[in-house]
């Protein structure tokens, strides 16, 4: 390092109040992340599962996230669970987009419909939608639909 010139640390590169968001494998409470990152002057969440992590980053409400291991990473991009999601209809794929941001929010349909991007009545009305077709699934799946053709 040249003399004169100044010595980055962590606390000349994080800016106060950035929301940040950590996961770790090994403890579901992530307590060495919090506690290694205690002096950044973040906003600090920690998230229980990986279905949890994924749902907050693609809700996009943090500014950093910090994940232990590396391997999570792999597990969370190419091993989703959505391996199959190409050959969903694309209204699958947007009721779990949508599924996985409410949850993200903690069910806050307001910061939800901000995140997508799209009015709050509109969210409304696709959650409306969704129960509505899983009401008729159940009762066709047990019977309770029965035709009266003659």
């Amino acid at each position: 390092m040249a003399s004169g010139s100044k010595r980055l640390t962590h606390h000349t590169i994080m800016a106060i109040g950035k929301r940040l968001l950590v996961f770790s494998a090994r403890d579901s409470r992530a307590a060495s992340l919090l506690s290694a990152t205690s002096s950044w002057g973040c906003l600090t969440t920690s998230c229980e599962s990986i279905d949890d992590l994924r749902g907050r980053i693609e809700g996009s409400e943090q500014d950093l996230v910090l994940v232990e291991p590396a391997s999570v990473l792999k597990k969370l991009f190419n091993g989703s669970g959505d391996e199959d999601a190409v050959r969903l209809p694309l209204a699958e794929v947007e009721k779990r987009h949508i599924m996985r941001v409410l949850a993200s929010t903690g069910g806050n349909k307001t910061r939800a419909a901000r995140i997508l991007g799209i009015d709050t009545k509109t969210l409304y009305n696709k959650l409306k939608s969704y129960r509505s077709s899983e009401a008729v699934a159940r009762r066709l799946s047990t019977g309770g639909l029965v035709s009266t053709a003659v």
